[in-house]
């Protein structure tokens, strides 16, 4: 019998919602501090994380814990991983700019099972779980219907040190910027990827997104039709850093966008 993913995903929305509650009544009242350069991390991500992993661990004791903050429970080892962002978005979050979610995915044996990603602000909860579709607050989604790029809007996510690989990332703008509906930089991968599953977003690509920031969007785009893919148009590597996320009609074109970008042979 196959597997039944459900009473995970159950899980997952509630301990989504529950730190997105506590996040909404920080939002404002918490003051950041870097933890590298550009990074800033905030008391809330922290008690998110702490919120979210002792809800996972009484569920699922068995389970291990991968989030961004320190303290999470993670053993290689086993077969049940939890992939959280208690707070996807955090500079904006510290700005005051409305842009930022919840992100918690599970993985089987190497395999994403279960993905909700959710916006306290809006109350919109994005979930998924393998072939059991998405939906955006229990209403089926799915990806756009744009069949070429000049009618596509594309987001991006830029590295914290942007420095280091800024010729390649400014010719993938220019060129994702010319003859398309445009590029936007929105500070939460979790919910670019979630924008592309309900169709808002017909592209995302990124030099690097972090597996806690990918994991759950990564889902949602599969099971809403979509398709993801390496920037070079190989096998997706959650733990890779690259990404190309599309609603799969402009997936070819935008691998031969990429590949022609000026300077990045």
């Amino acid at each position: 019998m196959d597997q039944d993913y459900r009473p995970f995903q159950v899980v997952a929305e509630k301990l989504a919602l529950e730190a997105g509650t506590l996040l909404r009544e920080a939002y404002g009242r918490v003051s950041a501090r870097e933890k590298a350069p550009g990074d800033l991390v905030t008391d809330a991500d922290f008690a998110s994380q702490a919120l979210i992993a002792e809800g996972v661990s009484l569920a699922f004791p068995e389970h291990t814990f991968l989030g961004e903050e320190q303290g999470a429970d993670f053993d290689p080892t086993r077969p049940w991983r939890w992939i959280v962002d208690p707070l996807d978005g955090t500079i904006n979050f510290a700005h005051g700019f409305p842009f930022w979610a919840v992100s918690i995915a599970l993985e089987h044996e190497g395999k994403l099972v279960v993905g909700v990603v959710h916006n306290p602000l809006s109350s919109e909860t994005f979930s998924a779980r393998l072939g059991g579709g998405a939906t955006r607050n229990g209403q089926p989604i799915s990806v756009s219907r744009a069949a070429n790029l000049r009618d596509c809007l594309i987001s991006t996510a830029l590295p914290t040190d942007f420095h280091r690989d800024a010729d390649r990332l400014m010719a993938y703008m220019r060129r994702f910027s010319t003859g398309t509906h445009s590029v936007r930089r929105t500070g939460s991968s979790a919910l670019n990827l979630a924008h592309i599953a309900v169709g808002g977003f017909d592209v995302c690509y990124a030099t690097w997104m972090n597996s806690w920031d990918a994991a759950a969007g990564v889902l949602l785009v599969q099971e809403a039709g979509g398709r993801i893919t390496k920037l070079d148009g190989g096998p997706y590597d959650l733990y890779g850093g690259e990404i190309l996320a599309t609603n799969g009609r402009v997936h070819d074109e935008s691998l031969r966008v990429l590949a022609e970008a000026p300077g990045t042979a």
